[in-house]
């Protein structure tokens, strides 16, 4: 078919875009055409449209091109790929304008993301000698990392724990993991010299590979990305994904937000960057007990400072993102605002400095003489960037005023053009003599001077530099080379200030391209001492204690608090345990009601234990603990639906992974194991795990089950210790009394926690008859205890059959609460009326007369009934027998 040639240059960009939706430039707009503009029309809620494109017309859409982020964002959002194409030439008379893709946007490299606390990964996995090595960089943020793995399990818990958006694979590899693949075909000669130091080759062509994608689809120069940080298990604590998840270490299990997590508990800082790495060591804490102490101290060091602490913070809330800015000034997509930004933040260096130069700490002043304050940098900004810097160069007043001489004139000569006219006519005249003398202008010669006629008698043009531009009847009019100078600059002062200031500002971005590895160390400096700060603030707001740290494998945490839920409830409310694990001990095997803080309890030690390895203070009056190396947790119930994998099987692969993983330094965190199968099943289950744990791991677990016959390996088992959730029943009703003791519990509460949840009355009675029966059949023999569950099949079936129901019947409960309340309110107004609406009786009274009968039956009802004591429905019955009683006597 033949195209228009703008049709045809569209197809042929859009040849090498295939799997991406093509914006084309036209003018102000970026369009679509075709299956893009089809599909785009209906993601995007836009409408299609169609424009002559040869020998038919052709589907299109499109959006603003100053609008297009809006779009672009739910483009990515949704996982799609956009090839931005640009035009690049100036349209001409007769030719096509020339345009090329100048980006390609991907769920990985997406520079516009709004959440500035949290980085945007793109990845890159390459398998080779039965090694995953694996990649990952924030395109703005310059942040990079690497390792190498060991399989695909370990790959998906880092792809899910750094939140990586896009993974780049090398065609024809088989990952076997969920996520957003984006394949490329394998280069073996790629080389970086940002990667030049990485002596593994494997994991250098990996990295190479992943600057490699940056650079085709961004078209920018990576050399300023930071250097790769080679990480490995053995530093840091491992956690995986699901363990993060449970434990709601940076996120909520609800809905998946910062809200209710760990870190929004902990998150004090005042840049993004300092929120970025807080999360980054929530995720990665440490292994090296030197390295902790280091950070501990430093956190005490903030605590016992607190007012110069309080300085220190006010300077940090006026610092920009400097990681993100030095990205973008490699890019050279910087905005003068955004320098204007550089420049603000650099004033605060030096006082954030002296600050910490003047604490009584050997650290904290190893830190602040280690400080780079780019003083040079500072001092060129200074002299450069105008205050009044906008988002763009056509915004103006870019450049600051005394930095360029020309840029000046033109800028004094668009101000001040008038005057300048004046003064130069005031010059001439004084020059000349001639009092008449002006300064005029029209749209044919511009300005120009005036002699009148008179006037010309008395001096010779020519000796003034005059030229004769227009003779008139009664005057002639000259121009000057000065006249003609001011003319050109007040004429074209607008252009020439726009063409020259982009011109300067493109020559301080190259400049500042210099100082990027030092802004990079400075901005990593900085971002430090904020989470410092953040830790000290929550230390002393929250009264955590500095824990110490022990080699002899014993726990000791005096009222020990859950970070989370501490914050949740009331300080007088909230009920804090020990929680003491000897060096001869291994499990705690918890027993307590459902709703009686079991779970809290388990992922309490968790999360302290986590904030110690950090280097933070924890929440306890005293914590001694040892160093552990994974934190491993199965808790709740979930299935892999979609994988056709149940409960039970989840439950038991996430075990497996645990009991395969850990060492003797490990901790478990395990809940209710064995549940997902039948009882026997279910108890022979976690009497083998917890056995196992005991005899050959020998790792710390706290360990929590329903499964009371369990509690029996205390007396048999050397190294498993029970404790229980306590709780009492005051008249029938259960009390959770939410704190740890020795020993197992006495019984279990199901049925009262099942009354607390508002299950029927009718279940719960017939759930006590059952009990009764079968405690009672256990107390006989094995043959009387079957044949009452038999006789009472039908009961527990029947029972089933409610439980199934509660939903549903919860759900009317609370639907009628609200109509109750609805119907409150109108019983309020109904008693408003009838006090205030007096006038409305009386005339009642006038049209039933004194002593008729409906009046009489009216006064009595109305008196004998407390409308305080009156529900919504009983008043609704009375209003409708009055109304009965008065229509019967009409």
């Amino acid at each position: 078919m033949k195209y228009t040639p703008m049709v045809e240059q569209y197809l042929k960009i859009k040849k090498d875009y295939q799997d991406m939706f093509l914006f084309y430039r036209l003018g102000d707009f970026y369009e679509m055409f075709f299956d893009d503009a089809i599909k785009a029309s209906k993601i995007l809620e836009i409408t299609l449209t169609a424009r002559e494109g040869g020998a038919e017309k052709i589907p299109m859409c499109g959006v603003p091109f100053h609008s297009s982020a809006n779009y672009i964002d739910i483009l990515v959002n949704n996982g799609y790929k956009v090839a931005i194409c640009e035009q690049v030439s100036e349209p001409g008379q007769g030719k096509i304008v020339e345009r090329k893709v100048v980006q390609v946007v991907t769920p990985g490299t997406y520079m516009n993301y709004k959440n500035y606390d949290e980085n945007n990964f793109l990845g890159c996995v390459y398998v080779k000698d039965n090694k995953i090595y694996f990649s990952f960089c924030d395109i703005m943020t310059g942040d990079s990392s690497c390792t190498v793995l060991d399989n695909m399990t370990e790959l998906q818990d880092e792809i899910f724990k750094n939140n990586i958006k896009e993974i780049v694979s090398i065609r024809g590899q088989k990952l076997n993991i969920n996520a957003y693949i984006t394949e490329v075909e394998f280069n073996p000669s790629v080389e970086k010299n940002v990667t030049a130091d990485i002596e593994d080759d494997n994991l250098r062509l990996c990295c190479d590979t992943l600057l490699e994608y940056i650079e085709k689809t961004q078209y920018k120069d990576v050399s300023s990305l930071k250097k790769f940080e080679i990480y490995f298990k053995n530093k840091f604590m491992y956690m995986t994904n699901y363990s993060i998840k449970n434990l709601e270490v940076t996120q909520n299990m609800a809905n998946g937000g910062k809200k209710g997590s760990l870190l929004s508990i902990i998150d004090k800082t005042s840049t993004a960057a300092g929120s970025r790495k807080l999360k980054k060591w929530l995720e990665n804490p440490l292994l090296n007990i030197s390295e902790i102490k280091v950070r501990q101290q430093l956190v005490e060091d903030f605590v016992k400072h607190y007012f110069e602490k309080s300085d220190v913070k006010m300077y940090l809330k006026e610092v920009y993102d400097l990681e993100r800015i030095a990205t973008k000034v490699s890019y050279n997509m910087v905005s003068p605002r955004e320098l204007l930004n550089l420049k603000k933040t650099l004033e605060q260096i030096p006082n954030i400095k002296n600050l910490l130069l003047s604490f009584n700490s050997k650290k904290l002043v190893e830190i602040a003489n280690g400080i780079d304050e780019l003083a040079d940098l500072a001092e060129y900004l200074e002299n450069t960037i105008d205050d009044d810097a906008g988002q763009t160069i056509k915004e103006g007043s870019v450049i600051k005023a005394g930095f360029n001489a020309e840029l000046d004139s033109y800028k004094n000569a668009s101000k001040n053009g008038n005057k300048i006219l004046l003064e130069i006519e005031k010059r001439e005249k004084e020059r000349t003599g001639l009092k008449n003398l002006k300064i005029g202008y029209n749209k044919v010669f511009g300005y120009y001077i005036e002699i009148s006629k008179v006037g010309l008698k008395s001096v010779d043009p020519t000796e003034f530099g005059y030229h004769r531009k227009q003779t008139l009847s009664n005057c002639e009019r000259f121009i000057s080379e000065e006249l003609k100078e001011v003319e050109e600059h007040i004429i074209n002062s607008k252009t020439k200030i726009e063409e020259l200031e982009l011109k300067l500002f493109q020559e301080i971005k190259t400049k500042i391209y210099s100082f990027i590895p030092r802004l990079q160390k400075v901005a990593s400096t900085l971002s430090d001492i904020d989470v410092f700060i953040s830790l000290s603030d929550v230390a002393e707001e929250y009264s955590y204690v500095k824990p110490i740290f022990n080699d002899n494998n014993e726990i000791k945490i005096v009222e020990g608090r859950h970070p989370i839920v501490e914050r949740n409830v009331s300080a007088d409310s909230y009920i804090s345990n020990d929680c003491m694990v000897s060096s001869d001990n291994n499990i705690l095997l918890i027993t307590g009601p459902n709703m009686s803080g079991k779970s809290t309890y388990m992922r309490q030690l968790a999360l302290i234990v986590i904030l110690a390895q950090i280097g933070s203070f924890v929440p306890a009056t005293m914590a001694n603990l040892p160093i552990f190396d994974k934190i491993f947790t199965r808790i709740g119930a979930s299935d892999d639906l979609a994988g056709g994998k149940s409960t039970f099987m989840v439950e038991m692969m996430e075990a497996k992974n645990a009991l395969v993983e850990s060492t003797k330094n490990s901790l478990l965190i395990f809940d209710e194991i064995g549940r997902g199968t039948s009882t026997y099943d279910g108890i022979a289950l976690a009497q083998s795990i917890l056995e196992y744990i005991n005899n050959t791991i020998k790792c710390k677990t706290l360990f929590s089950t329903h499964y009371h016959e369990l509690t029996k390996l205390e007396h048999k088992e050397q190294g498993i210790k029970n404790i229980h959730v306590s709780a009492k029943e005051d008249h029938g009703e259960l009390i959770f009394l939410y704190k740890i003791k020795e020993g197992p519990i006495e019984k279990s509460y199901g049925i009262h926690v099942a009354k607390l949840a508002q299950l029927p009355a009718d279940i719960i009675t017939c759930a006590n008859n059952i009990l009764t029966k079968l405690e009672a059949g256990v107390s006989d023999n094995s043959d009387v205890v079957r044949k009452d569950v038999q006789k009472n099949g039908e009961e527990i079936n029947e029972i089933s059959n409610k439980v199934k129901i509660i939903e549903t019947q919860r759900n009317k409960i609370e639907l009628l609460e609200k109509q109750l309340n609805h119907a409150n309110e109108l019983n309020k107004n109904i008693q408003k009326r009838v006090k205030e609406n007096k006038k409305e009786y009386t005339k009642l009274q006038l049209d039933f007369g004194e002593e008729s009968e409906e009046l009489k039956f009216v006064k009595e009802k109305l008196n004998s009934v407390n409308f305080i004591e009156t529900t919504p429905f009983e008043a609704f019955n009375l209003l409708y027998e009055l109304q009965k009683k008065i229509n019967k006597g009409e």
